[in-house]
């Protein structure tokens, strides 16, 4: 392995999501330089079914951030990036050439799943080159399929938000948050379900590094008796879920994302 690769490998290892900025600026050649490397993310049959909206404008970067509900230090991040699974651009070429295609008439909808992956791909790449230039970054989800972030930014039919990557230098310096081990994401031949003991080893063990931290306390005001259990538990209970999915459908169908939808 050469010192480069090395150092590579290292920089993946080391990256965790930051939520508190400095509001030293970004240079611009920085955030075209990320861009950049994002575009070089692997992407299906090479249509390039993503686009990224850099917020720039003060007015609309408020609003995109309320519309997500972002509060405090993250909202303080020099650079703000809506990633967007982008369909309609290839649909734009294809009519330009005159073309009859598919999502013309509703279908291609496996295009659609792979614009997603594209942007997807597109995201991480953008985080690691960020990494490399000594920025932070933190993904905020809440900007998925957000009908007031589609509204603020003019987003088109075909064109989804899936995510915000806000992009800044670190105020603050984490440890590297806690995973499943790898041998219970790496399947060998067969999938296996993990068995009671490892859930409760991994449970444990996100607990116990998360308290060391004050995870909760500090980016979510909890009360030091909160754990990793009661946060899964939170985000997939079944009420608010229920009210997310009535929110999120029609605006998924109204930027034509589900099957049979025109572009």
């Amino acid at each position: 392995m050469t010192s480069n690769s090395s150092r590579l490998l290292k920089l993946f290892l080391r990256r965790r999501s930051i939520r508190r900025f400095s509001s030293k600026p970004v240079k611009e050649t920085d955030v075209q330089t990320i861009v950049e490397i994002g575009q070089r993310a692997p992407t299906a049959c090479n249509l390039q079914t993503y686009s990224v909206v850099w917020v720039r404008d003060s007015r609309l970067r408020e609003k995109v951030l309320d519309a997500c509900g972002v509060t405090g230090s993250i909202g303080n991040a020099p650079v703000v990036f809506v990633i967007c699974a982008d369909a309609r651009r290839l649909g734009e070429v294809l009519d330009y050439l005159g073309d009859d295609h598919c999502m013309k008439h509703g279908y291609g909808y496996s295009i659609k799943l792979m614009s997603i992956m594209d942007a997807s791909f597109m995201a991480e790449n953008m985080t690691m080159a960020a990494e490399s230039l000594d920025l932070g970054s933190v993904f905020v989800g809440s900007a998925l399929a957000n009908d007031e972030v589609i509204k603020t930014l003019k987003l088109p039919k075909g064109v989804l938000p899936l995510t915000l990557l806000c992009v800044g230098y670190p105020d603050e310096q984490p440890p590297t948050r806690p995973r499943w081990p790898l041998s219970s994401v790496l399947h060998v031949d067969y999938y296996q379900d993990p068995s009671e003991h490892e859930m409760k080893t991994f449970l444990k063990h996100m607990d116990d590094e998360l308290k060391k931290e004050g995870y909760y306390q500090k980016y979510g005001g909890r009360e030091p008796t909160y754990r990793y259990s009661d946060h899964i538990k939170r985000k997939t209970a079944l009420k608010p879920a229920k009210k997310n999915d009535a929110e999120i459908i029609p605006v998924v169908k109204k930027t034509g994302f589900l099957p049979g939808e025109a572009i």
